[in-house]
């Protein structure tokens, strides 16, 4: 079984995988998915300019997406495709009304793997994707959504201006990807490679590589340090599923990463070395009606400048009958210490409801 598209029921991406065709003649199909999200949102404890007594709750919006697939039968086994999804706010008005997500093409044949470019989800996200399986938090260790100005840059998520290459055999899985320059993040290039196999028996083992080369010239755009104009990323981990059970974990190493990786952020932009572990486990009653999860994200800067740590642990319910999710997610926080000692540490939690169409 591939993970990367199976995975979990918990999955964002699993469930928005979840679609109704609106059009079919037998070579060509067309069909509309997504979900409408909202939660209930609280925090307490230190955030963005609160102090320790500081709390909210509020209502909003929980990364609602509509999305559209395309495909066609070319000739004898090869497939041509497009895929379009963008996010909206339900609940409240937004500027802009839409935001892309993703949006590209792809031929598909058996014999020879699949191509696809443009926005999408990329070779490294095959293996992240196996712990960003929350239904609110998580994805902050593993690399996934770092990016010098912005999350899809760096190419670890949802990856800007991509060409990816992906093949199977038998158990073996490879991905290798390509990202174009963009002036607007300085980018000069970016490159991934990952790798899978499959046992029989439910587990998965993977690794993945990622590189990025910015423009320190760009004195616009350029964000970090004269030395630090490559990022590079390493990322394995394991997987196990089985009708009651799925358990993972992924552990990185990451040289010149964004902001988003360094717990000091007050005085540079960019972490020269972290690393940072992903744990999910979650236990599935009835088929995965219900199910009850736990896990934990751990996030080291080892910059000289700032030796930091940030830490939190993850438990939730759900209930998922048909089209309808309700969850309830708290994150509890363990550590946000900056290079002085100082912790900011809070916990937050989700109640959400999805309807999927």
């Amino acid at each position: 079984m591939n993970k990367v598209i199976a995975g979990l029921a918990l999955s964002a991406m699993a469930g928005s995988v979840s679609a109704a065709t609106i059009y079919e003649n037998g070579k060509t199909n067309v069909s509309i998915g997504g979900y409408l999200g909202i939660e209930a949102f609280y925090q307490a404890g230190y955030g963005d300019g609160a102090t320790k007594q500081d709390k909210s709750f509020e209502l909003q919006d929980r990364a609602s997406r509509i999305r559209f697939a395309f495909e066609h039968e070319m000739v004898q086994n090869w497939i041509a495709g497009a895929q379009l999804e963008w996010g909206f706010n339900p609940v409240e008005k937004a500027d802009p009304l839409f935001t892309n997500r993703l949006g590209n093409i792809y031929f598909n044949n058996d014999s020879f793997g699949s191509i696809r470019v443009g926005k999408q989800w990329s070779a490294y996200y095959d293996i992240a994707v196996w712990t960003d399986q929350f239904w609110k938090f998580g994805g902050d260790a593993s690399g996934t959504y770092d990016g010098r100005n912005g999350g899809d840059e760096s190419g670890m998520g949802r990856a800007d201006d991509a060409l990816t290459y992906r093949k199977s055999f038998g158990g073996f899985g490879i991905a290798a990807q390509y990202q174009f320059e963009n002036e607007a993040s300085a980018r000069d290039y970016g490159y991934q490679f990952s790798g899978t196999y499959d046992f029989d028996f439910g587990l998965s083992l993977g690794a993945a590589y990622a590189a990025n080369g910015y423009d320190k010239d760009n004195s616009n755009n350029y964000v970090g340090s004269a030395n630090q104009d490559k990022a590079t990323s390493w990322l394995a981990g394991a997987v196990y599923e089985s009708d009651m059970f799925y358990l993972s974990g992924v552990y990185g190493q990451y040289e010149n990463l964004s902001q988003k990786f360094r717990v000091d952020k007050n005085d540079l932009n960019v972490a020269d070395k972290a690393n940072g572990l992903e744990l999910i486990g979650v236990y599935k009653i009835d088929g995965g009606l219900y199910h009850v999860y736990a896990g934990y994200n751990g996030l080291e800067d080892k910059t000289d400048v700032s030796q930091g740590e940030q830490s939190y642990a993850i438990g939730g319910v759900g209930w998922k009958p048909g089209q309808v999710l309700l969850a309830l997610e708290y994150k509890f926080g363990l550590e946000n210490k900056d290079r002085l000692g100082n912790d900011k540490k809070q916990d937050e939690m989700s109640i959400q409801a999805r309807y999927y169409f």
